[in-house]
């Protein structure tokens, strides 16, 4: 798809309230209950779910406006993926409401943290969707996410990764009642049970299979689904534990000298001393201090030495001895010496 990745994070939203609203920019959604509230002005968590249904319905030159509401203040919300662009000036349909949800279902966390996912399809309708060479740094396979959120039913089917999610504190394929905010979510099984797949292969010679439709627990076909793919690097904001710095936008910020940040389930691969380095996305002006990896908090892995990036985000890496592991485990980064205005975006290891 024209872009990859996107930060996951839609947690909670009334969809009701969302198509429903009479002073919508956009069209209409077929047979839904027009109200007329006093006050129209959005709350934190509908203006959430306008924001994501924009971006997954609408194209990067169109935007949705919201109802004004008693300041006559407007907002406006700008499109992305433009899955469905008819929706902005005319009636949405099933087909429509299909495409939208399966977009918003996937970008569900109920955790709330912004994640980086790939968001991919080989439905005939989604075909600005299909795999490329972008999708290089996202190998595990997630799962496909399919139903129409407007009428309260939602999928999502496990893929073959679906347990790295634990890693990057998303949950709705491994645990799909645990997705309640949007509308409440089912399992549908494996994905390859449940859904006719695709596969592309790339240029490393790995391959991403998204689904091409999918069938529900009830056997009933939906041809829109989405699949999504994940990265072997977590958000470093993301913490499970955090002292000493600041989790902003998904990184960390202001890390002072013995900060520490702990992080669950991450994971070291299938096949013992698979991982034999981290890396860390920087942006530091200047060089100076170094970040300890432990394992447990019981067993220092390796150091990384943070080296000045003149300000600009680059990775920077260091060897672990992690030649005994394999599986999830705690991961502990103990921050010594930054320098100021040092931010970190993301951890991998590879």
């Amino acid at each position: 798809m024209r872009s990859t990745s996107l930060p996951a994070a839609l947690m909670l939203g009334m969809v009701a309230a969302f198509v429903a609203s009479p002073a919508a920019n956009a069209g209409t959604v077929d047979h839904a209950t027009a109200e007329s509230p006093t006050d129209r002005r959005l709350t934190p968590q509908q203006a959430m779910l306008w924001k994501y249904t924009a971006r997954c319905a609408l194209r990067a030159d169109q935007e949705l406006e919201a109802p004004v509401g008693s300041t006559g203040e407007k907002v406006k919300f700008k499109g992305l993926l433009g899955l469905a662009p008819e929706w902005r000036d005319g009636k949405c349909d099933g087909a429509c409401q299909e495409k939208v949800s399966s977009c918003l279902a996937a970008l569900t966390n109920q955790t709330g943290d912004h994640v980086q996912i790939s968001m991919l399809s080989a439905a005939p309708s989604l075909a600005t969707m299909s795999a490329n060479e972008n999708d290089l740094a996202y190998p595990f396979q997630e799962g496909a996410f399919f139903g129409n959120v407007f009428s309260g039913e939602a999928y999502v089917c496990r893929g073959r990764d679906a347990e790295k999610g634990e890693q990057v504190k998303r949950f709705c394929a491994l645990a799909p009642g645990l997705c309640t905010g949007l509308t409440n979510f089912s399992g549908a099984g494996s994905c390859e049970q449940s859904c006719q797949m695709s596969c592309t292969k790339l240029s490393d010679g790995t391959s991403r299979c998204a689904a091409v439709s999918c069938r529900d627990p009830k056997g009933r076909l939906w041809k829109h689904p989405i699949t999504t793919y994940l990265r072997n690097r977590f958000e470093a904001g993301n913490a499970d534990a955090l002292t000493g710095a600041v989790s902003r936008d998904s990184g960390l910020e202001r890390v002072q000298d013995g900060a520490q940040a702990t992080y669950r389930h991450v994971d070291f691969g299938r096949v013992p001393g698979t991982i034999v380095k981290v890396i860390a996305n920087v942006s530091a002006a200047t060089g100076g201090g170094r970040i300890e990896v432990w394992l447990d908090g019981q067993r220092r892995l390796g150091i990384l030495s943070v080296a000045s990036t003149d300000g600009v985000a680059r990775d920077l890496s260091a060897p672990l001895d992690a030649h005994d592991l394999a599986g999830p485990h705690d991961l502990v980064l103990k921050f010594t010496g930054l320098g100021a205005n040092v931010r970190v975006a993301d951890i991998g290891l590879r």
